[in-house]
């Protein structure tokens, strides 16, 4: 990694970290964000990318998703094997959490995006660099799924 590139880790990771921890949780959040920067960086295209910030938001949410995916894959491995009388219900689970963890990870970036970094939707849309009308929808969505979970 060049100074340049260290100069862009030091400017967008501590903002890109609170957005991968609402996304898969703080524990992964690390590496998620390291992921997504390794990933970015190491891509021929980089160098012509004008909306780097942008970009690297992306690359957090495609890594979030792969990093979803692999969990899921890994618990299901892991269901099929144990048997019933060994799992045990999580006690402590708050009913927010269950709700924005239901959500696609799509959905979170742009609940998050929405609610904790207070950006409208057209501001969530450049940053996660989709269409506002998609932001909107996604957002949408996302407001009616916690509505119906939390009733």
């Amino acid at each position: 990694m060049d100074d340049l590139d260290e100069e862009l880790y030091r400017k967008y990771s501590p903002e890109l970290l609170r957005f991968a921890a609402a996304l898969v949780g703080p524990t992964d959040a690390d590496d998620v964000v390291s992921s997504a920067f390794l990933r970015v960086l190491s891509s021929r295209h980089w160098p012509s990318v004008v909306e780097q910030r942008a970009y690297l938001y992306r690359a957090v949410v495609n890594e979030a998703r792969q990093g979803v995916r692999t969990s899921r894959r890994r618990l299901a491995r892991e269901l099929a094997v144990a048997r019933p009388d060994q799992l045990q219900p999580d006690a402590l689970r708050v009913e927010m959490a269950e709700a924005l963890a239901a959500l696609s990870v799509q959905q979170r970036a742009v609940v998050f995006l929405t609610y904790w970094f207070e950006m409208s939707a057209a501001e969530a849309a450049t940053t996660l660099d989709m269409s506002q009308r998609s932001t909107e929808r996604v957002l949408s969505s996302a407001r009616f799924r916690l509505r119906r979970s939390l009733q």
